[in-house]
């Protein structure tokens, strides 16, 4: 793969003066030009709304729209179009399952499961709707290193379960719970499962069919997209059935005797004016890889994500926090890997004797190279680990071998200079 073309599609990454040696992919990712020129084409030329002008701006704005949720289809493997809800972001789509779950099958006295792994945006909107409901909130703890073994969410799980909530991909750790287990043995008792694919989706292709999971939430901005477009899937047989999250225009129809009522999914999930040119956006940067070949880059981010460890682990004074973590199949066609192979995801976080990760995240920082320090929104896991603050790399497929060694290269400086 030619990463040097590559970094060409990135504007940010060509800039003069000082380069940006950007290691914050887990947070968000760099747009490429032709996603910047597509949200540029629709507000310059295509802006108006959807699904309610009569006139022709108005019509190619929406075949675009539900062009841009079939591409999204494709890309997660759905059956149906219908079963793609755009949000605006994966906040917001867990936010609409837990809402829409415990409104329609969750009475007091039931109970979820989430782990200790999660993301706060799969973590709080769960807990905070056991509150409401009087439900029980469960959690499914992690090990020290960071995993999460499998069997430790399924003895959760009793005749009251409802749902188990779990991340394909720690956004800390980079660790890869086996969701396949986890979606296979929940659905033999009749509890439906959510994958939070935030961090995952773009370091894999991903197949809901071949996994069977019930819901699976991403952000746009994860994916080389735009910031404030996100995507709940969703089983259609489940979207049909359960009651709407927001509440407003085009989510209602009249009937023929003047009666109101809720569209079907996924208009009834989608009230008010979405971004649309976020969706477009999106969709841009779903053909882009498709365009750039996005297996190769899969592999490329594999390679680098071995090196990354690599490189930290020889800088004295740094110690890698995590064991390597394997990827879980959730492709069609994948074959599950060992437990104790695999490649390793490109992400590591890391802590030295001397310095706190906020300390090494400015230092860094002022050599130009951006890191992540900090608890990352993921407390429990944290605390699991007994850890205040960490420092995260997370990497792209237009990040380069140098940029890793140039990056080891200033912490055994920073850390020499430290003790």
């Amino acid at each position: 793969m030619d990463v040097t073309e590559i970094r060409r599609d990135f504007p940010i990454l060509n800039q003069e003066g000082k380069p940006l040696v950007y290691l914050d992919n887990g947070a968000t990712t760099q747009k490429p030009q032709a996603v910047i020129d597509r949200l540029c084409r629709y507000y310059s030329m295509e802006n108006s709304n959807i699904h309610r002008g009569s006139y022709p701006l108005s019509s190619q704005a929406s075949r675009m729209y539900e062009r841009a949720r079939e591409t999204v289809r494709s890309w997660v493997d759905a059956e149906y179009g219908e079963e793609i809800v755009f949000t605006k972001g994966c906040t917001e789509s867990v936010n609409l399952a837990a809402a829409a779950v415990f409104e329609t099958y969750v009475c007091p006295g039931d109970n979820v499961i989430v782990t200790e792994l999660e993301h706060s945006s799969n973590y709080f909107p769960w807990k905070n709707q056991c509150e409401k409901k009087c439900a029980q909130f469960r959690m499914a703890l992690a090990q020290t290193d960071g995993s999460l073994r499998a069997e430790d969410v399924l003895d959760q799980m009793d005749s009251r379960t409802r749902l188990i909530a779990v991340t394909a991909m720690s956004n800390v750790t980079g660790f890869c719970p086996d969701v396949d287990r986890i979606i296979r043995e929940a659905h033999k008792r009749g509890v439906l499962v959510l994958i939070d694919a935030a961090q995952a989706v773009v370091h894999r292709a991903i197949s809901v069919r071949q996994m069977k999971c019930d819901f699976l939430c991403f952000s746009g901005h994860k994916i080389y997209g735009p910031m404030g477009i996100g995507v709940l899937y969703g089983r259609k047989m489940y979207l049909e059935e359960m009651a709407p999250y927001l509440y407003g225009g085009d989510m209602v129809v009249k009937g023929d005797r003047g009666e109101v009522s809720y569209k079907k999914s996924p208009s009834k999930y989608e009230a008010g004016t979405q971004d649309i040119a976020g969706a477009l956006g999106l969709e841009a940067a779903l053909l882009y890889l498709n365009r750039r070949g996005f297996e190769e880059m899969i592999q490329y981010e594999a390679e680098l994500g071995a090196y990354l460890r690599e490189r930290l682990e020889a800088v004295k004074g740094v110690h890698v926090i995590g064991e390597p973590a394997v990827r879980q199949p959730l492709s069609a066609g994948s074959v599950p890997q060992p437990q104790s192979g695999g490649s390793i995801p490109p992400i590591a976080v890391f802590e030295t004797d001397k310095l706190g990760a906020y300390d090494i995240g400015v230092l860094l920082a002022n050599s130009g190279i951006a890191v992540r320090s900090g608890s990352h929104c993921a407390y429990p896991l944290m605390k699991r680990m007994g850890k205040e603050s960490l420092c995260r790399v997370s990497l792209s497929f237009y990040n380069t071998k140098q940029e890793i060694e140039y990056m080891a290269e200033r912490l055994e400086r920073i850390c020499g200079r430290g003790s």
